[in-house]
């Protein structure tokens, strides 16, 4: 089974924001980066209260940290953003955004592209998910194959989804 498509930024930039937003460690390590700021506005307005500082900075110091604390994990996902879209458009990720021939064999995928042939094995594959508007298709932390579907000029997406899903559910 053989799918032909092109990627444009946008899937690339998706693919990033996707793993950004449903990796459990991530997660984590937002949730603590997103504290960090705050517990030092708090440690600083502590100080300042110790040495008998205004209540009025106190609140709004607390309001501050707050607002921070809340406003840090879009800040960070913005930034991700910014920077996966340069990356694509401008730097070593161009090279991704030709056509793209995955054909699924029985040790995995075999993708050609403009740039060279890769394989991944089944084994390679630690996930498979499935949006209204692309497939992804990841091997290991953040790497992987985004395909997107109104972007497939040959092949059957259902179809190599359940394939892969069948030969990943089954190791």
């Amino acid at each position: 089974m053989e799918l032909v498509y092109t990627n444009t930024v946008d899937d690339l930039v998706a693919l990033q924001l996707y793993f950004f937003d449903h990796d459990r460690g991530l997660r984590r390590l937002q949730n603590l980066v997103s504290m960090v700021p705050a517990i030092l506005i708090l440690i600083l307005l502590f100080l300042n209260s110790q040495k008998g500082g205004s209540s009025l900075l106190t609140l709004v110091g607390m309001g501050l940290a707050v607002a921070l604390a809340l406003s840090m994990r879009r800040i960070i996902r913005r930034r991700l953003e910014r920077s996966a879209r340069l990356s694509f458009a401008h730097g070593r990720g161009q090279r991704t955004l030709v056509y793209h021939h995955p054909a699924l064999t029985e040790k995995g995928i075999i993708e050609r592209t403009g740039n060279g042939e890769f394989a991944i094995a089944w084994s390679e594959i630690t996930a498979l998910a499935e949006t209204e508007t692309a497939l992804f298709i990841f091997r290991g932390r953040g790497a992987g194959m985004v395909i997107p579907r109104e972007r497939v000029l040959r092949g059957d997406t259902q179809a190599f989804a359940a394939t892969v899903r069948a030969h990943t559910q089954s190791d």
